[in-house]
């Protein structure tokens, strides 16, 4: 584990992409734990409306992601696309904190702040490459350094924005930070750009065309992976939609409560997601996933249940463990998938974490108009092991398939 962080620290290329994980999960744990709370105590918005922005800004993450990694095999352009990518994003962010307007904030949502949201999918492809290239035998490890990089920007920023909340901040204020992290990126990629990683890069480029891309992103076998992780996933996207909600609403809660509560458990998901690596030299990437999503989805039963903050933060070490083990191994499994085609395995990644996000959203939307959002939590546990019980059955089968031969 150390070994593997010390080598990403002596590689320029990982250490850029090292920073470049942390100032983008900056940006988005700037956001994402208090954007229902913008949305829908700051700016008015209706749980469905709310719910239709999630929608489309998932809509415009998957195709763009889908489209850049193809593009990204193709022309092994990648710098010139994470440079575009991050000066979209600071300008979504930066207006909404200007304009402070529930129709600004909606458009932003749906269409420039998703567009910068590529990034992360971007800069895990250029993680597999340089991984690949340098130290292919520490892949795991190495990928559980650099995931926890973009957790412990988690664990800073949203305690930090509860305490600026609670002294009486606007809630925009939030887009600041958020603003300033992705100017920082655009700056590292096309200022600092490590000398000698290009010719690096190029040697990544596929010839295949989009159609051919989609073809191979589409395998039957491939496809319904993606989808059982995306439904895992997917019940920790609903609970980033509902747990600011649930906290403030139901369980008692103060804004000051959100960072905290979010920031224990990101501080937990870091040691627990570089202890992944350590985990599957005895568990394979599907069973680790599915032990994980079991977890979790104990916690959103738990977390349910909850009728005081006091008691709600036990609940940080479940929450964390399965968080960890979902959000990292995922990474890997996916782009395993298509381990030659490191942009598209990226855009696999970017599509199953697309499925995840319109589970999210439509069981926020039904759970929110039937039941409570202590019950819309139930719902994302059941989900969750949906998605468990899907993984572990072809992951058995496949096992079967290999005994045979």
């Amino acid at each position: 584990m150390f070994s593997s962080l010390a080598l990403v620290l002596r590689d320029p290329l990982l250490r850029l992409i090292l920073a470049g994980l942390f100032l983008v999960g900056v940006a988005v744990s700037s956001v994402m734990p208090f954007a229902s709370l913008v949305g829908v105590e700051r700016f008015g918005l209706a749980d469905a409306t709310y719910s239709s922005i999630l929608f489309a800004a998932s809509l415009v993450t998957v195709a763009a992601s889908i489209v850049i990694g193809i593009v990204s095999d193709q022309r092994a352009n990648r710098r010139k696309l994470l440079v575009a990518t991050f000066a979209i994003a600071a300008v979504g962010y930066f207006l909404v904190f200007a304009a402070k307007s529930p129709l600004v904030f909606a458009v932003a949502h749906m269409t420039l702040i998703p567009l910068g949201g590529t990034a992360f999918s971007q800069l895990f492809a250029l993680a597999r490459i340089a991984v690949r290239t340098r130290a292919p035998d520490s892949y795991d490890e190495i990928f559980g350094v650099v995931r926890a990089s973009f957790s412990l920007a988690f664990v800073i920023t949203p305690p930090l924005w509860s305490m600026a909340l609670a002294s009486g901040a606007d809630l925009t204020d939030i887009y600041i930070s958020a603003g300033l992290a992705t100017v920082i990126c655009f700056a590292l990629v096309a200022i600092f750009w490590p000398a000698g990683a290009a010719g690096a890069l190029e040697d990544t480029r596929s010839g295949l065309g989009i159609i051919a891309a989609l073809k191979e992103m589409l395998a039957p076998s491939i496809l319904a992976r993606m989808l059982a992780v995306g439904f895992i996933t997917g019940s920790n996207q609903l609970y980033m939609v509902l747990f600011g909600l649930l906290i403030v609403r139901e369980i008692g809660g103060e804004t000051a409560d959100v960072g905290r509560f979010h920031g224990a458990i990101a501080l937990l998901e870091i040691p627990f997601m570089l202890m992944c690596g350590i985990a599957l030299r005895r568990l394979s990437k599907p069973r680790l996933i599915a032990l994980g999503g079991t977890i979790y989805a104990g916690f959103l039963f738990l977390f349910a249940s909850m009728t005081s903050m006091a008691v709600a933060y036990f609940l940080v070490v479940p929450a964390a463990l399965g968080a960890a083990v979902i959000l990292s191994v995922s990474i890997s499994y996916l782009q395993d998938l298509m381990s030659t085609r490191p942009g598209a395995g990226a855009a696999l990644m970017a599509a199953s974490n697309f499925v995840g996000q319109m589970v999210a959203a439509i069981a926020f939307a039904v759970g929110t108009a039937v039941t409570s959002y202590a019950g819309t939590a139930v719902i994302g546990g059941m989900l969750a092991l949906a998605g468990v019980t899907a993984l572990l059955a072809m992951d058995s089968r496949s096992g079967q398939a290999r005994a045979r031969a």
